[in-house]
């Protein structure tokens, strides 16, 4: 096991794009655009790379961690394509992950989000790994809109018409208005806007941008003025509503749920799956619901002394 040096990362992005674990938030660009400094740390056979997972270092309460950046969604071991019987694959899988489990148990302080797509982490948990499930919805069927459409609660369908009528448009925007509506839902709620968050939005919809991978959206009335605008990123795997506002006094006009509908049209031409990145909040989960998404869960993993997961939780900082 070995970090990538730069020249590597080509191999590491052809990986990526192969796994089934492999994410566009663990493609090179989206890596250098997230942090400066984020590692790949690499395990390899006779040479060949084999799996790998990203590692994001910073300093909390003055001790070193290992943690995720803002926006970035999963991370995760991403573990070459696996040939052969069921078993093999599992056998397989559960070695490199018990290599992984036992490099990163060395860590004072780990948490990372991992892909839908691994299961198995008891390799994690006989190392002192502790597991979260956490959800997000996805819409699997974006080969056929009109399914999608039909499966959507039918007040959802009457507010995207409602909005149309009313001759709303959703159009490209600035990464800052998509920042600028998100700092508004957030004073809804009267909770801080997450400023580590905002901040990064136009570097990632810069780099995204040069990518092929990423656009803004707004939806905007016939005067002009915003109502709802968000982020969308994607790779051929899937499309992610990566952040997103509204404002709070334009609320009952349907837009939210007509710049939905176009991310999600906009999505089906360039992703196999809209995923809505989920959300704790029940408000949201039930808005995300309304679009006729299939609940799907992921884990997240962590490992740190109980005395300092004690004390990050009295400062909210767990």
């Amino acid at each position: 096991m070995r970090f990538f040096t730069e020249d590597e990362f080509p191999a590491w992005d052809r990986l990526v794009d192969a796994s089934p674990q492999g994410s566009l938030f663990c493609n090179s660009w989206w890596l250098k655009a997230a942090a400066d400094d984020i590692r790949v740390l690499g395990y390899f056979e006779h040479g060949r790379l084999v799996a790998g997972i990203p590692l994001f270092f910073k300093k909390r309460l003055g001790m070193p961690i290992c943690t995720m950046p803002p926006l970035t969604y999963t991370w995760g071991v991403v573990i070459e394509n696996i040939e052969g019987k069921p078993i093999h694959q599992k056998t397989r899988q559960a070695e490199i992950l018990d290599r992984f489990a036992r490099h990163l148990a060395h860590q004072l302080y780990f948490v990372q989000r991992f892909h839908p797509s691994v299961s198995n982490w008891l390799p994690f948990q006989w190392q002192g790994f502790r597991q979260v499930s956490r959800v997000t919805y996805v819409i699997d069927q974006l080969y056929d809109l009109d399914l999608v459409w039909v499966g959507m609660r039918e007040n959802l369908r009457r507010e995207i018409r409602k909005a149309q009528k009313r001759g709303m448009t959703v159009v490209p925007c600035k990464s800052e208005v998509v920042a600028e509506n998100l700092s508004k839902t957030y004073a809804r709620q009267a909770l801080s806007p997450p400023r580590e968050e905002i901040d990064l939005l136009s570097r990632v919809f810069h780099a995204a941008r040069q990518n092929a991978a990423g656009e803004c959206f707004c939806a905007q009335d016939v005067e002009g003025r915003v109502h709802a605008a968000a982020m969308l990123v994607w790779d051929r795997k899937r499309a992610y509503y990566l952040a997103g506002g509204a404002d709070p006094a334009l609320r009952t006009s349907g837009a939210s749920s007509l710049l939905m509908w176009h991310m999600i049209q906009f999505a089906a031409a360039h992703s196999a799956i809209f995923d809505f990145e989920g959300s704790q909040i029940p408000a949201i989960e039930r808005f995300f619901r309304a679009f006729g998404a299939s609940q799907v869960w992921y884990q997240e993993i962590s490992r740190m002394p109980r005395c300092l997961r004690a004390a990050f939780l009295i400062l909210g900082k767990a």
